[in-house]
């Protein structure tokens, strides 16, 4: 379609790392969008994604910051059961008692860690919600506590716990 300059760029978007990078290694993507792997509970995207992704040349937009409503305030609203399992849900409510301990917002923390952390050039959020876009688009350029960040990220779960089956067990 590309070629038939039907389209311009070809992308997809997709939860599981093993789809994702296997489209990347076998296919023309131009680029990715991939969620919850650039959070405070997940380093997927950059230990796994972003490596392929800069070797066959993708792009690669980052998006759910808040772990799908995990890493908020109020926690996941989402209208169907939140797919996280067990220890990632436990790590999030752990990291939630630290950053109200320390009276920040989780949220904002979330997303300032997401953006800035990610190796991604676009983080992408969705609310519904002026001010928490407002929050995020504050995240951008807010000083990260390189303390506070450690402190959570010794929360995340063994590595090998980081991500949720998403779709077909063959694809995760």
């Amino acid at each position: 379609m590309r070629d038939e300059g039907l389209c311009r760029y070809i992308g997809m978007t997709g939860y599981p790392v093993t789809a994702t990078t296997r489209a990347m290694t076998e296919t023309d993507l131009d680029v990715l969008l991939t969620y919850a792997h650039a959070t405070q509970l997940d380093d997927t995207l950059q230990r796994e994604v972003l490596p392929v992704a800069e070797q066959r040349g993708v792009g690669v937009i980052n998006a759910a910051a808040v772990a799908l409503g995990l890493l908020t305030p109020g926690g996941s609203t989402i209208e169907i059961d939140h797919p996280a399992t067990e220890p990632i849900r436990a790590a999030a409510d752990r990291m939630s008692h630290i950053r109200a301990a320390r009276g920040v917002d989780i949220a904002f923390v979330a997303n300032q860690y997401s953006i800035q952390r990610s190796g991604c050039a676009t983080t992408l959020i969705g609310t519904g919600k002026s001010r928490n876009l407002r929050s995020a688009v504050d995240a951008v350029d807010a000083l990260i506590d390189d303390e506070l960040v450690a402190d959570l990220l010794a929360l995340r779960p063994p590595v090998e716990l980081r991500t949720w089956s998403s779709g077909l067990p063959e694809n995760n």
